[in-house]
């Protein structure tokens, strides 16, 4: 056998790292592919041979300390192999309950980075409604299934329904401390809601490719415009004198014209296209996203990274995923299944990483 050099085995390593990190790390383990795990444990006891043969008794301090790490993440490979195995065995039994699983902790996913320890008065009501509406959605599946006895899905139910709970009671409470507010409170609190829906705008829509985008959340945010823009109106009439808020409902009525002109033109170029022209933009779509998240986060210190910036690119991701869900559920195709996989593992990924990158700047 061919020796190899140090700074071979030390990326063959890396590479090794980042593709568990990538697949594993803080991912459900019922879910997880031992056959790759397998290939990684493999390569592995290659790297170590490799590098006890460079070694041949020397005491080189660099390849040593490789070693020793290369046999620790082994050793912890094995362990996690034993825990998935375990968890896989009392998972539920059938992919169509798997997915619904995985499903439904992105939602949790989601409303955590939105919804937990921020200022009630400030969140987006329309999208807890649609994070309600797709939890429910999840749960009529679920139960649907357990009359299946499948009993793996049992304890994944018990989450759903406590999570909709929890989520049921989080929206009147903040319908609850908007209703406490003073009048001139009330209206700088409902620019700032207005502008929080410009800026989904211009994260979601502006310059982007019009067949990619989701007319849904388009129509979300409209409907949350003209809600808002009927609570300025309401706060005129009620006898609140502010030139503040008179611009602000000429503000929201002319971007509302704009964004209704606009989701109208979304709905034309989508059906301007064929579902294999779509499912291969949105592909493009999503491979930008990870290049995104591979300059901005990939390797790099925690504690000095973006939280807003992050928490974009997972709705990013999910704005892919909801679409690549509607062509599989419509008109499925392999590539786009293979696509959606994909979006699927590197947006539990970026939501795993969402919550150490926050663990990490809470520590100080």
């Amino acid at each position: 056998m061919a020796k190899s050099s140090f700074k071979s085995l030390k990326r063959r390593a890396d590479d090794v790292y980042k593709r568990y990190e990538a697949h594993f790390g803080g991912k459900p383990r019922a879910t997880r592919d031992l056959g790759l795990l397998d290939e990684l444990l493999g390569e592995l006891d290659e790297i170590i041979g490799a590098g006890r043969q460079e070694l041949n008794g020397g005491r080189n301090p660099a390849l040593v300390s490789l070693l020793d790490t290369a046999k620790q993440r082994r050793n912890t490979y094995r362990q996690e192999r034993k825990a998935i195995v375990e968890a896989q065995e009392k998972a539920p039994k059938s992919e169509a309950a798997a997915d619904l699983t995985r499903q439904a902790n992105l939602v949790f996913s989601r409303y955590f980075r939105h919804f937990a320890s921020k200022e009630r008065r400030t969140r987006d009501l329309g999208l807890l409604t649609e994070i309600i509406v797709d939890l429910e959605r999840i749960q009529a599946e679920m139960k649907d299934l357990a009359t299946e006895d499948d009993q793996g899905l049992e304890t994944a139910l018990e989450a759903v329904e406590d999570n909709l709970q929890l989520y049921r009671k989080e929206y009147r409470a903040i319908e609850d401390a908007r209703e406490s507010l003073r009048a001139d409170e009330q209206s700088d609190l409902l620019a700032s809601l207005a502008n929080a829906q410009f800026a989904i705008y211009r994260d979601h829509f502006a310059g982007h490719p019009r067949p990619t985008r989701r007319p849904a959340l388009l129509e979300r945010v409209i409907k949350q415009l003209k809600e808002i823009h009927k609570k300025m109106y309401a706060l005129s009439q009620g006898g609140l004198d502010s030139q503040a808020n008179e611009r602000n409902m000429e503000i929201v009525s002319k971007n509302l014209d704009v964004y209704q002109s606009e989701v109208e033109k979304i709905h034309e170029a989508k059906a301007s296209v064929t579902t294999e022209q779509l499912a291969g933009s949105l592909g493009a779509a999503a491979n930008e996203v990870m290049a995104e998240y591979r300059e901005g986060f990939a390797g790099q210190n925690r504690k000095t990274r973006d939280l807003e910036q992050l928490t974009l690119i997972c709705d990013k991701m999910c704005e892919i995923a909801y679409q690549m869900r509607a062509i599989q559920r419509d008109e499925p195709s392999e590539m786009n299944e293979k696509n959606l996989h994909i979006v699927l593992e590197s947006w539990t990924l970026y939501e795993a990483e969402f919550r150490k990158v926050r663990e990490a700047q809470l520590e100080d």
